[in-house]
């Protein structure tokens, strides 16, 4: 296993990757510079294409037409990087409560996302449609955290990380947008680090951003598998890319307590032995 940096340009607040297969270009933002940037996979001098953005992006979702959904300050926006250009897609629900925060979304084309706190807060995750709407799945997740729609053991399950919490599942209804109770799928009660970022191999482990911890988790049905140590303190986001989907990337947080030289650079991790799948996709028509 081998851990390097992906060019020399420093985030101060990375969050948001995303691999995109159709065009082989891995997708992440910074937040503390409200911009949006991607890498070409053929590009051997791995250039740094960067957007900028009316107001923060803290997810960012592939859609089906081939442009990104964002959440940013005031709701939903289309984002189509080639063109240079943003559109709102749909305000926020009143109870919400604020701005969202990470997204992804499900096989049926819907999207996942919730309430942005950066300290303890009420806040709730939501469900939207953008031929129905939202509906609130869960009213009690203060911040939400690497939601990942799958298939668990052939189970249709949702996951949704609170960083104020740990990682849950629920039974998932992603044609109705309904969910059942939920339960505890990744603990990191005892783990250095809180949950921030999430993404899912195809073995259906999940590997968890431990911002604060150093670290990486990855959980599976059975509780947790292993951890991958890091030399970023704040790691915030992970997905796998590459057109084999065996590489993990990792991007993390400059702008926090002790953060090391390395934090806020674009990291992957190859040699795991173990690969990704493909992101879902939004619907937008």
């Amino acid at each position: 296993m081998n851990i390097e940096r992906v060019g020399s340009f420093t985030l101060g607040w990375g969050e948001s990757l995303v691999w995109d297969e159709r065009r082989a270009r891995l997708y992440f933002v910074d937040c503390a510079a409200q911009t949006l940037h991607w890498l070409e996979e053929g590009d051997g001098r791995r250039r740094l294409e960067t957007m900028e953005l009316p107001s923060m992006a803290a997810g960012i979702v592939p859609a089906e037409d081939g442009t990104l959904v964002g959440a940013m300050d005031d709701g939903l926006h289309v984002i189509d990087p080639d063109a240079g250009s943003t559109s709102l897609l749909s305000t926020y629900p009143p109870g919400l409560g604020a701005r969202a925060n990470d997204a992804c979304a499900d096989w049926a084309g819907n999207l996942i996302t919730g309430t942005l706190n950066l300290a303890p807060a009420e806040g709730s995750a939501w469900w939207f449609s953008a031929q129905r709407g939202w509906k609130l799945l869960d009213p009690d997740i203060a911040n939400t955290n690497g939601p990942t729609a799958c298939h668990l053991s052939g189970e249709p399950t949702l996951i949704i990380g609170d960083t104020s919490a740990d990682y849950f599942a629920y039974d998932y209804d992603a044609e109705a947008g309904t969910v059942g109770p939920r339960r505890v799928y990744g603990d990191v009660q005892t783990l250095d680090g809180v949950a921030d970022g999430a993404t899912l191999d195809a073995d259906d482990g999940l590997w968890c951003a431990l911002i604060g911890g150093r670290q990486l988790a990855r959980f599976t049905t059975a509780g947790l598998d292993r951890v991958l140590p890091l030399p970023v303190t704040n790691p915030a986001d992970v997905t796998f890319g590459g057109r084999q989907l065996d590489r993990l990337y990792i991007v993390s947080v400059q702008l926090l307590p002790g953060a090391t030289e390395l934090d806020g650079a674009l990291l992957v991790v190859d040699g795991l032995g173990v690969r990704g799948r493909p992101e879902p996709r939004v619907r937008l028509s």
